[in-house]
């Protein structure tokens, strides 16, 4: 009875049904529903995704960003998913997820999908189920995946396992944060981000992190940069048009 229930919340998920796909993470969580068994299904006749992981320090504005984001992909008729992972409490282990809050321009949207989850404590950046609800949101059709992390540092960077590129966020006053940064997640990113750069100071955030990717990475001429603000718009635009170009380029190369 449970594997018949089963199927029919994946047969209607696929159908991107907002209450099945729900119901679908929800069951995963708790254990109602097989891990293994979801996964060898959706996995099956899954649709192509690209994974975009969006990490960086705590307050850079990750959660703001991706709710600016939304509209320049949909307006390419992109569909877009969220996996938004919040910091767990260690004593009770419940978390507020927040994040969801930020993203606004999801709402009555039904190719934007956002789910909230806490991180439980585990190491990363993110947990371990992260992967499994990013693999749903592409068995039910969306086009681009947002994974956001917890606020990281210099070991967390198990994002990108999962992910076919990773967005690093840092604010114009994130400072020697870079430098504890450049031993882990810094060396994996493909994108970097300076948001709130309607702040003093952001013109020198750029040419630090051009020094230190300079000097930790052989590609840096591939690596780019990009200045954004939520507050004022700027720089929005051409992150998306980046992104949209990177999702047409990544699903190009897959069908090779």
């Amino acid at each position: 009875m449970a594997l018949k229930t089963l199927e029919k919340i994946l047969e209607k998920a696929k159908k991107n049904d907002f209450i099945s796909i729900s119901e679908l993470m929800t069951g995963i969580e708790n254990g109602k529903f097989s891990r293994k068994e979801v996964s060898e299904y959706v996995l099956k006749h899954s649709y192509d995704a690209v994974k975009i992981g969006v990490t960086g320090p705590p307050g850079s504005g990750k959660s703001s960003l991706i709710n600016m984001l939304i509209p320049k992909l949909r307006s390419q008729n992109l569909s877009v998913g969220v996996i938004a992972i919040d910091p767990s409490s260690p004593i009770t282990g419940g978390s507020f997820l927040g994040d969801r809050v930020r993203i606004k321009n999801a709402i009555d949207d039904k190719d934007v999908f956002v789910r909230s989850m806490g991180s439980r404590a585990e190491l990363g950046g993110i947990t371990e189920l992260a992967e499994d609800f990013s693999d749903i949101l592409a068995f039910t059709g969306k086009d681009i995946v947002f994974i956001e992390t917890v606020g990281v540092g210099q070991s967390e960077y198990s994002v990108s396992e999962i992910t076919d590129l990773i967005m690093l966020v840092y604010v114009p006053e994130s400072g020697d944060e870079i430098q504890l940064l450049k031993a882990g997640i810094f060396e994996l990113a493909d994108m970097f981000i300076i948001n709130k750069y309607d702040r003093d100071d952001a013109s020198l955030m750029v040419k630090s992190i051009k020094n230190v990717i300079a000097s930790t990475k052989k590609d840096s001429a591939d690596k780019q940069i990009f200045k954004t603000s939520c507050k004022t718009g700027d720089g929005i635009e051409e992150l998306a048009n980046a992104l949209i170009k990177s999702h047409s380029s990544i699903n190009e190369n897959e069908r090779q």
